[in-house]
């Protein structure tokens, strides 16, 4: 079960794909889509506005219609890069779960038709209660817990493989590890885990500790699956254990898909640039006497050389976070958040960011990093 559940993955994806380049093959023409994301959404959600990015050769040619009442295309915009597009969608009270086609158009032919996936909410939130201070939070790196999978050691489609003398490098651990302690968990009397992050980090190195994205909708293959982690919060919670995402808004790795191809030319800080680093002094965001340029290396300047600095003034970049982090509370029923290096992403977007999380999920309760000596 536990090596079925990432293959399990894989062939939705595969299988996802198929459908499209059977459906674009039988249409005749080229067009082919790489990435549309969100993946997938919900019916009932409060927000009903829906932004979705299109990656794919020059899809920008296309043009975009959804037949159906319920979902409305209010705009499709372009970005600088003529492989996206981005869909806007209104969504009625009215929409019910299902698979709705999505076309995609060209001198008035149907190019592409991709079935995208609306599902029904979870009817008992996690995030309806979410942590407080009656609650005790088990931190957990997850490569260095347990490994309760050694088949997903090492991946074919993933660069880092376990190699336990390396300090830096991967260790083996895996959300099957963080499943099979539950118990253990639960009796030295954590009600809460916050896990590092699981998405994946396709690094050539250093980046078993999750804090280098490079897809914001897949969990690491070698940590288990998009299921497995649905099932790790779902045991969890069977044992009064609620399920804390580490988020991160401020970086990816760069080895992310977007810097094979960068939607824009305004998407990263500093982008095109020689590397600039933040200075770390974040006195600058307070101080009144601060300059425009303490503040702007502070918030835009990069970590290191391989964590490239999001532009988060960038709308549709904005919104796209927003999205993800809204997707895996829904997906996974978490029960709250916590924001990496809180004090470095853009002040409005962290605003905006927390809007509309605690609108959709009034009850949350999220935590930023703070180190401030």
């Amino acid at each position: 079960m536990k090596q079925s559940n990432l293959w399990q993955l894989k062939i939705q994806r595969i299988c996802a794909v198929f459908f499209i380049l059977v459906t674009t093959n039988a249409l005749g023409n080229n067009y082919q889509i790489d990435h549309l994301e969100p993946m997938s959404w919900w019916s009932g959600m409060k927000g009903k506005k829906l932004q979705l990015m299109v990656h794919g050769k020059n899809i920008s040619d296309l043009s975009v219609i959804v037949e159906h009442s319920d979902i409305a295309v209010v705009q499709v915009n372009t970005l600088d890069n003529p492989n996206y597009l981005v869909i806007d969608l209104q969504l009625s009270e009215s929409l019910q779960a299902g698979i709705y086609a999505i076309n995609f158009v060209k001198n008035g032919k149907t190019k592409i038709r991709y079935p995208y996936k609306f599902s029904e909410r979870n009817k008992d939130s996690a995030a309806k209660t979410s942590y407080g201070p009656q609650d005790v939070i088990y931190l957990i790196t997850p490569d260095r817990f347990a490994n309760g999978d050694p088949n997903n050691d090492q991946l074919a489609m993933l660069s880092e493989g376990v190699n336990r003398a390396n300090i830096g490098g991967r260790h083996g651990g895996d959300i099957q590890g963080i499943i099979d302690n539950l118990e253990y968990i639960r009796d030295m009397g954590f009600t809460q885990i916050w896990s590092q992050p699981l998405i994946e980090n396709n690094q050539p190195a250093y980046s078993y500790h999750g804090y280098s994205a490079t897809d914001f909708y897949q969990i690491d293959g070698r940590f288990g699956s998009n299921q497995l982690f649905k099932e790790l919060s779902h045991q969890a919670q069977a044992l009064g254990i609620g399920l804390l995402k580490d988020v991160v808004l401020n970086h990816i790795g760069d080895k992310h898909w977007w810097l094979e191809d960068l939607p824009a030319k305004d998407w990263l800080n500093f982008q095109g640039q020689a590397f600039t680093g933040t200075h770390h002094k974040r006195q600058s965001l307070h101080d009144p006497h601060a300059t425009e340029k303490d503040k702007r290396l502070f918030s835009d300047g990069w970590f290191v050389a391989t964590m490239p600095d999001l532009n988060q003034r960038h709308p549709v970049l904005a919104n796209y976070l927003i999205q993800n982090t809204l997707w895996w509370i829904e997906f996974a029923n978490l029960s709250g958040l916590r924001v990496d290096t809180y004090s470095y992403p853009d002040r409005d977007f962290l605003s905006l960011w927390t809007k509309r999380v605690t609108e959709e999920f009034p009850n949350i309760n999220i935590v930023g990093e703070e180190w401030t000596s």
